[in-house]
């Protein structure tokens, strides 16, 4: 008897879960991150970029190896109001990646001195989807101010 009495009512839990089907997910909300702060006289202009998207050459002349899953930070400081003008050395400048865990890991950021300045790299694995949070924070001179960004980013690598 308790086997006529279970069997109806695990049938009547299982019709009442297959209801209508879901609404579809709401579209993914664009990419808009300006890829630059400032703070006071200092302009950060930061980028990343998967490998796989670079020219070969331009990839080659920095030493990158490309790889599917492997992005390119790039963190150049110039003055604030002069978009353009001659990139500033960064006194102090620190880079890290934050997981969704929240384990934090220091980037080993590279100095590399071309014709209008420094840009510092950085290579940062990356997985499908899944979102990675970089932090950055950078002193252009002795007295200047810190400055300082944190953004959050999701590559799709299929």
């Amino acid at each position: 008897m308790p086997l006529r009495i279970l069997l109806p009512g695990l049938a009547g839990l299982v019709l009442a879960a297959c209801g209508e089907s879901p609404a579809r997910p709401p579209t993914a909300q664009p990419y808009t991150d300006p890829g630059f702060v400032t703070a006071g006289a200092v302009r950060l202009d930061y980028a990343l970029t998967l490998t796989s998207e670079l020219p070969s050459a331009i990839a080659g002349s920095y030493g990158i190896v490309q790889r599917r899953n492997l992005a390119l930070l790039a963190i150049t400081l110039s003055p604030a109001g002069d978009f353009g003008a001659s990139r500033l050395v960064a006194r102090e400048i620190h880079a890290e990646t934050v997981s969704l865990l929240g384990e934090r890991r220091a980037l080993q950021l590279r100095r590399v001195d071309e014709r209008g300045g420094p840009t510092y790299l950085a290579t940062v694995a990356v997985r499908h989807r899944e979102p990675i949070t970089i932090v950055i924070r950078a002193r252009a001179g002795a007295t200047a101010a810190e400055i300082a960004t944190r953004w959050t980013r999701a590559f799709h690598l299929e």
